[in-house]
């Protein structure tokens, strides 16, 4: 309703004539005159009619104004409507008040004054109308109102579905959340906190009470992180570790610093992530890599030491290729059945079948094997093969295989026994060619050898006229896995280590060699010796080793790092202590996988060839030396 809007007014008196009268005072008032004579009449405008103004006589016959007032009070619709009472008698004060608790709002006497008449009613028409604007008004707020609830019940519903989905995406991913108050210094944690660190963790807490939950390595970088996070404008990230009641995890903080307002102190918020089995398959792939890196270089070294060793004793080009040939290839077959046992181990049956195959189609030849299922491990297997072909290349040129009716037997056993089983191999050859001996010991017996070595036996060979004879005794070791964790500890003593001297070197060097590759270590040896210099070992078992170590007596030592399953740290303990100079030979090419401690001592890296071998004893001649000088003011020479 506006102001021009027009309003009902009910006129009610029982004398038209004033009736009549009413309707001309109030002409030029916008309003609507509805006229009644009686009670019923005007009870009946009222339930038809909005009215904003009674006019109502006191005095009627059959219902005086203050009944009907009192009944149109009595309405709900009604009960604040405006009653203005006109009386042409003098009402006492009783009946005034009568009419103002029956509902008059005032009242006009008689003769009745056009203009005062006018105003009062004007003034409640203006009343009324502003009242019904406020109503107006009121509704079209509470209706807002309304809406706006609604709308907040429904944003604070969505925002709680939200919340739920977050917090059940965090703790499905385990990740954690935070609020730093660098003020404060406090740290408000989503409620997984303790399942993210592996420890019980308040959902508030000091900085400093979580900084000690850290490793104390990582406490530094933390204290900077957190105390930079407010002036980063994009999100950044920490890796640190916390001791938790699962031992050491790896958390990933990522965290963005933000603002209430303009001036308001900036507040960091982030999210902590569990990378503990993230960080376990990198080391586990890291050290796969370098696993892959050690053993192909093994490989490499190995392929090069058949080279230069089979090079040494052939006759000719055409001889030297077939020789080498066929050892790789033998070497090819022993890693194919590696590989089909996941490097695992090779059957010692299966193995001595392959090397034989290729000719026990042949009619005029017998060939039996027996043995027991033996699982060799994968180095020892690799130079069995070897021995196989061997054996199978001189029989096949010079023994039983070379002549119609030759037979080869091949067969050995397990030997139970209180320190572990041992086993037993043997090869015999009848029927064939006269054997003689050799008039000199080529690569193919020095291999024969190696393996019954490796194997901690030793090697007896029959050159008898009857037939060739080989077998040899030692231990079985348990099979071992291709690629396994490596823990390196060592403590050198607190002293200060000798520099390398730039004087000429003396010959004549005796070397404690220490490797677990039957092949390298024969190069190796060899070539140490034609440079005049005298080995002691070489040694493939870390138990061997051990002993040499520590009971010897040599001037430099090279030391493998992996010895099969072993490493060598306690030898260069050893060696450490008896202050006598040595050097890493590794397949390996990253030195983060050694600790810190092994990094400073010289390392010669697979495949090497003769001049690294020369330039390594060098320095550490040298080296040794200084030593020998340095305790008694002469040089010698361990003879």
């Amino acid at each position: 309703m506006t102001t021009n809007d027009s309003v009902n007014i009910l006129l009610v008196d029982d004398q038209p004539g004033k009736l009549l009268a009413y309707e001309a005072i109030l002409d030029g008032v916008n309003a609507n005159l509805i006229k009644a004579t009686t009670a019923e009449e005007a009870l009946t405008s009222l339930l038809k009619t909005e009215i904003a103004v009674i006019l109502m006589d006191v005095c009627m016959p059959d219902l005086d104004g203050f009944e009907l007032a009192a009944m149109i009070r009595n309405h709900p619709r009604h009960e604040k409507t405006a009653v203005i009472f006109i009386s042409g008698v003098r009402l006492e004060t009783d009946d005034l008040l009568k009419g103002y608790r029956t509902g008059a709002v005032d009242y006009v006497p008689v003769p009745v004054v056009p203009e005062i008449l006018r105003a009062k009613v004007q003034i409640f028409v203006e009343l009324y109308r502003k009242t019904r604007q406020l109503d107006s008004l009121n509704a079209e707020l509470e209706e807002r109102v309304k809406q706006r609830t609604e709308q907040l019940e429904d944003s604070h519903s969505l925002l709680q579905q939200s919340e739920e989905r977050l917090r059940l995406a965090s703790e499905a991913a385990r990740l954690a959340t935070f609020e730093y108050d660098l003020i404060e210094r406090q740290l408000q944690w989503s409620p997984n906190i303790s399942e993210v660190l592996h420890t019980g963790v308040p959902e508030r807490q000091r900085f400093d009470a979580f900084i000690e939950l850290m490793h104390p390595d990582d406490r530094d970088a933390a204290r900077v992180y957190f105390g930079d996070a407010h002036l980063a404008d994009t999100t950044t990230e920490i890796e640190f570790r916390v001791k938790g009641t699962r031992g050491v995890a790896w958390i990933l903080a990522r965290a963005r610093a933000f603002k209430n307002g303009e001036g308001a102190v900036p507040r960091v918020l982030g999210t902590l992530l569990d990378i503990t089995d993230r960080k376990s398959t990198e080391s586990h792939q890291q050290l796969l890599m370098a696993e892959l890196d050690h053993r192909v270089k093994n490989i490499l070294a190995n392929v090069a030491a058949i080279a230069r060793l089979s090079s040494s004793n052939a006759v000719s080009i055409k001889a030297f290729s077939s020789a080498l040939d066929g050892r790789i290839h033998a070497m090819s077959a022993a890693h194919d059945l590696l590989r089909q046992s996941s490097w695992t181990g090779v059957d010692l049956h299966e193995l001595v079948q392959g090397a034989l195959e290729p000719y026990r189609s042949r009619t005029d030849n017998e060939i039996t094997v027996e043995g027991e299922r033996l699982r060799l491990t994968s180095k020892f297997a690799q130079s069995m093969a070897l021995v196989l072909h061997e054996l199978v290349t001189n029989a096949v040129k010079h023994g039983a295989l070379s002549a119609s009716g030759g037979k080869v037997a091949v067969n050995w056993s397990r030997i139970p026994g209180s320190e572990g089983d041992r086993i037993k191999f043997a090869w015999k050859e009848r029927s064939g060619p006269s054997c003689i001996a050799p008039n000199r010991n080529g690569f193919g017996l020095a291999v024969i050898r190696s393996a019954a070595s490796e194997c901690g036996g030793q090697a007896e060979m029959s050159f008898a006229p009857c037939g060739f004879e080989f077998g040899f005794e030692g231990e079985l070791s348990s099979r071992t896995l291709m690629v396994g964790p490596r823990h390196i500890a060592i403590i050198p003593n607190a002293r200060t280590r000798a520099t390398v001297s730039d004087a000429a070197p003396v010959s004549g060097c005796k070397i404690l060699v220490i490797e677990d590759e039957a092949l390298i270590a024969m190069q190796l040896k060899l070539d140490l010796e034609s440079d005049g210099h005298v080995v002691v070992g070489p040694f493939g078992k870390l138990s061997e080793a051990l002993r040499a170590a520590h009971e010897d007596n040599f001037d430099i030592a090279l030391i493998d790092i992996n010895l099969g399953a072993d490493n060598s740290a306690p030898i260069a303990e050893i060696l450490d202590r008896r202050s006598i100079p040595f050097a890493f030979t590794t397949g390996y090419n990253d030195l983060i996988f050694l600790p810190p401690a092994l990094r400073e001592y010289p390392r010669l890296t697979k495949p090497y060839n003769p001049g690294d071998v020369k330039n390594l004893v060098l320095k550490l001649r040298s080296l040794a030396t200084e030593r020998l000088a340095g305790a008694d003011g002469t040089s010698s020479v361990v003879a």
